[in-house]
């Protein structure tokens, strides 16, 4: 059977799992990253309270955002979130989510906010030591004030670095999986340590991983077409 290697968190991998299982794949699970929040200071609570809307671009930001704080310092805030499983965080914490992206995408979220939102605002946006800032310049070329902190870091443990290496020499893994550049750049640096001469097919999620595959030099097919 055919071996894809799923490169996100266990909890984010779920419907993957069955949608490559589906199509005659066995998964195998390495995560290329772990998350770790960052301590609070006062600055951030400062924010909070200068902001009437908050950002939120992916669950795990959510999760650390709520984490963070007591209810009482965010019950009168606007959320914005990129896409439905963010919206179930903030369910889960009995916040109501006051806008929603048209596509799971930061710059869908961006944009369509901008469009329905003419009149400047205050905005937080927190998010994790790895994400780029694009989309930020056109909101504040908008009028809007854009706060952005670090809430929490994003990186790749030793340990699973060498578990993916001995796992790509050993186990025959023909395809993988990518749902974001920053796993594919970790991907191709254990890759390009090991002896193999052929790379695994590559599938991605959406055109932003795809383009910086690209970019190194390989194809990568999108998930949906899969």
């Amino acid at each position: 059977m055919k071996k894809i290697l799923l490169t996100r968190l266990p909890e984010d991998n779920c419907e993957d799992c069955l949608y490559f299982q589906k199509r005659g794949f066995e998964t195998v699970e390495i995560p290329l990253l772990t998350l770790k929040k960052r301590a609070v200071e006062h600055s951030f609570e400062s924010l909070v309270k200068q902001s009437e809307w908050v950002f939120l671009t992916s669950q795990h930001a959510a999760a650390f955002f709520f984490q963070q704080l007591r209810k009482t310092e965010f019950e009168t805030k606007k959320f914005a979130v990129i896409g439905e499983k963010t919206a179930q965080i903030l369910l889960a914490n009995n916040v109501v989510v006051t806008f929603q992206a048209p596509y799971p995408t930061k710059k869908h979220l961006f944009e369509a906010f901008a469009a329905c939102y003419l009149e400047p605002t205050t905005i937080l946006y927190p998010k994790s030591n790895l994400a780029d800032n694009a989309g930020e310049a056109g909101l504040v070329a908008k009028g809007h004030q854009l706060f952005s902190p670090i809430l929490y870091d994003n990186y790749f443990p030793k340990k699973n670095q060498q578990l993916l290496k001995e796992s790509l020499l050993t186990q025959k893994i023909t395809a993988v999986y990518l749902a974001s550049p920053s796993l594919w750049h970790r991907f191709l640096a254990v890759y390009r340590k090991t002896d193999l001469k052929e790379m695994p097919k590559l599938y991605c999620l959406g055109q932003t991983t795809r383009q910086a595959i690209i970019k190194d030099g390989f194809t990568a097919t999108l998930r949906n077409e899969a």
